[in-house]
């Protein structure tokens, strides 16, 4: 069995698997898999492209090439290729094995590899998991650790904030699930503080910014030059997409304004989201998608030029729980 894993965080609802799924089918045609609750696994085999998929998806703390897997932790060795380790160092990890049998693991690398260990870091990481159904994967990435970095882009870390903005973990997130990758063109039409657009620019995406507001447009604005960010344009401009510099975008993804602390100008949200939408589908590819979070309670009017392909439940508290909802271009 060839092909690579995915290790999720461990967040209680659906995202993350959903994020990776996404990812995974924004770069290549393979199929994914769930093994277990934390664990995807991919016909992807090029350790280029699952690298990037790991430090693109917000929500996967590791990726890397499928060593094995088995009945037990002591046989998930036994079929290792030793030339990976050539000249590396190596540590094993867990996020769901115990210390002592992930150091069993690591021995019996290196007895076979006569490699170094490193913990602090490695050259490679291998990644022992326990499934559900009580066999265990083993997963090894030649790039290292995965690094996080989401506490620099935090919204109040920003130059300017608002108290609706949302945090990079999530924006990124959304942006994910848009399927769009570098070169494509991807707009949020409420860009606010612009939380999804600083994670678009990261990833080397194209990135357009719309808000109704100018001094918010401008905010967000000052906000990714503040990061030395390269973006296409952010604009004043209301979300139907009405008198704009630009026709066609490859994918569309926005958290719509609802309650006191975001500016609805006096519309409901059912108001918005179904003028935005009528919009957006005169702007947005063929077989692109739109990904819209919204409090559960309102219903999307997609009419026939979408597609609902997923939805997700994300609680913030007793009076809120977000949906996100994936649309695609008919």
């Amino acid at each position: 069995m060839e092909g690579s894993v995915f290790v999720l965080s461990g967040e209680e609802h659906t995202l993350p698997s959903a994020e990776v799924f996404a990812v995974v089918g924004t770069y290549s045609a393979e199929t994914c898999e769930k093994l277990s609750r934390r664990v995807v696994y991919s016909k992807l085999k090029d350790p280029t492209t699952i690298w990037k998929i790991t430090e693109r998806a917000a929500y996967t703390r590791f990726g890397g090439e499928l060593v094995s897997i088995s009945s037990s932790p002591e046989s998930l060795v036994d079929r290792m290729d030793e030339a990976v380790l050539k000249d590396k160092s190596f540590a094993v990890r867990s996020e769901s094995v115990d210390k002592q049998t992930c150091g069993e693991i690591g021995a019996k690398i290196k007895e076979r590899s006569h490699a170094k260990v490193s913990l602090d870091k490695p050259d490679c990481v291998f990644q022992a998991e326990k499934l559900d159904d009580g066999r265990f994967v083993l997963g090894v990435s030649t790039y290292g650790v995965k690094e996080f970095s989401w506490r620099e882009r935090r919204p109040r870390a920003r130059r300017f904030f608002l108290p609706s903005a949302i945090y990079p973990k999530l924006a990124r997130l959304l942006v994910n699930l848009a399927r769009v990758k570098e070169g494509d063109y991807f707009v949020d039409p409420f860009c606010g503080t612009g939380s999804l657009l600083i994670e678009s620019s990261v990833m080397g995406i194209k990135t357009l910014g719309i808000d109704v507001k100018r001094w918010i447009a401008r905010g967000a604005w000052l906000n990714l030059e503040a990061f030395s960010l390269e973006f296409d344009s952010i604009m004043r401009a209301d979300s139907t997409f009405r008198n704009l510099p630009f026709s066609r975008v490859d994918g569309i993804a926005t958290d719509v304004p609802y309650g006191r602390a975001s500016s609805t100008t006096r519309k409901t949200t059912g108001q918005i989201i179904k003028e935005f939408l009528a919009g957006a589908s005169g702007v947005l590819n063929s077989n692109k998608y739109l990904v819209l979070m919204h409090p559960s309670h309102v219903d999307l009017d997609y009419t026939s030029s979408f597609e609902l392909t997923e939805e997700h439940l994300l609680y913030v508290h007793r009076n809120l729980t977000r949906a996100i909802s994936v649309l695609k271009r008919r």
